[in-house]
């Protein structure tokens, strides 16, 4: 049974490994490394860096032999294990040259829009959008039209949320409400979008069915501060 050696195959775009016989002739080795290396065999020029002897550094003993006659095998060269080929496109107008096949600055990537990805966190209730008070709903808003909201909740008139104080509304799909103090979320706007405006911290957007509209007092900062 032939032994095998291993073989180090170093070209533009690719270095790895490989086990063959050292009966390998140069064309059928040659043939063997177009699918690895992408390069064709007729452009293929291929040398073989052999190790220096034990005990001796590279740059005394290193030699490599140009592997030109398709005729001989890998043995008639002197092949030894952990030899490394080196495999050089002949052809300069080669796609290979220079590591063109890693350089993936030219290939088409794929980019989400923005919008898209907000409406795809939005529909699954991802990341800001998971919690009581998401920014923005309004596909999942399809109950009530626009002039029903607005008969609903007029603009300017006050009304309470539930689990907050009272507060006016200012803008009708997601109700977008204006809070006293700063325990709001925004200014009126969502990802550069304007509904309303309002002072920073003052902005809220909430589902409809938390918002009652009366004539709720406002609440005076004193008393709430004796509590």
């Amino acid at each position: 049974m032939t032994q095998l050696v291993s073989i180090w195959i170093s070209s533009p775009d690719s270095y790895s490994e490989r086990r063959w016989t050292p009966h390998l002739s140069i064309a059928e080795l040659k043939a063997k490394l177009q699918p690895i290396t992408g390069i064709p065999v007729g452009s293929q020029r291929l040398a073989l860096n052999l190790l220096p002897p034990t005990g001796q550094s590279d740059s005394g003993g290193s030699r490599s032999i140009l592997l030109d006659n398709d005729q001989l095998t890998l043995l008639d060269y002197g092949v030894q294990e952990g030899a490394t080929i080196d495999v050089v496109d002949k052809d300069p107008q080669a796609a290979s040259k220079g590591g063109q096949y890693n350089d993936v600055s030219q290939v088409d990537k794929f980019e989400l829009p923005k919008e898209d990805l907000l409406a795809f966190k939005m529909r699954n209730k991802l990341g800001r959008f998971s919690g009581s008070e998401p920014a923005q709903e309004e596909a999942q808003q399809p109950d009530m039209d626009e002039t029903e909201l607005l008969a609903r909740y007029p603009l300017g008139v006050r009304c309470e949320i539930t689990g907050r104080q009272p507060s006016s509304t200012t803008y009708t799909r997601l109700e977008g409400s204006t809070v006293r103090g700063t325990t709001g979320k925004n200014d009126g706007s969502v990802e550069g979008h304007r509904y309303f405006t309002c002072p920073p911290s003052r902005g809220i957007f909430v589902q409809p069915d938390r918002v009652t509209i009366g004539d709720f007092p406002p609440i005076d900062f004193l008393d709430e501060e004796e509590i």
